[in-house]
């Protein structure tokens, strides 16, 4: 019998296993520890996704083109369309109206793309060179119109999750940071 030696590099998979494994892992192992796991999971994929990204261009793109070529990447594997924005001095933002990974009747009580917060952390870390925290303060399987992901320095992004938690929407809190 002839061994497969080589694997490829991506796996594409029906939407609803994504939202089985999310629910599953709840389920088993309690939200918290599910959401910790994704986050691995996602962050394992994103070296996968730099190769892809900085095949053509390097890590050198001009911003603009970088914004660009991430939007593709993720639009033709059927991730949805992000769109950037520079939503405070050191934070940047990705928002999507479209994000497969959130399941708009899933009655989430929390922002749950918990694969991408993963992903998009080592994938814009890996481009920027340091360390990069991704948060999510909008998401469809909670109820609101998009997905939206905050990213910027850990310390300003747990500084955002601080206002977060006491409620208080994505945008409130970047106008409080200096």
């Amino acid at each position: 019998m002839n061994r497969i030696t080589t694997r490829p590099q991506e796996l594409a998979l029906p939407v609803a296993s994504l939202a089985a494994l999310r629910n599953t892992l709840i389920d088993t192992v309690g939200e918290d520890d599910a959401a910790a796991a994704l986050r691995a999971a996602g962050h394992a994929a994103g070296d996968a996704l730099h190769t892809m990204l900085v095949a053509a261009d390097g890590d050198a793109a001009p911003a603009e083109r970088f914004w660009q070529r991430l939007t593709q990447l993720f639009q033709s594997r059927g991730w949805g369309v992000l769109r950037h924005e520079d939503a405070h001095p050191g934070v940047g933002a990705l928002s999507s109206h479209d994000w497969v990974e959130a399941d708009a009747f899933a009655g989430a009580m929390r922002p749950s793309c918990f694969l991408t917060t993963g992903l998009l952390a080592n994938l814009l870390g890996r481009i920027a060179g340091q360390e990069v925290a991704v948060l999510e303060v909008e998401c469809r399987s909670r109820g609101d119109a998009r997905c939206r992901f905050l990213f910027g320095s850990p310390d300003t992004l747990d500084a955002v999750y601080s206002h977060v938690a006491r409620g208080e929407s994505g945008a409130d809190p970047l106008a409080s940071l200096r």
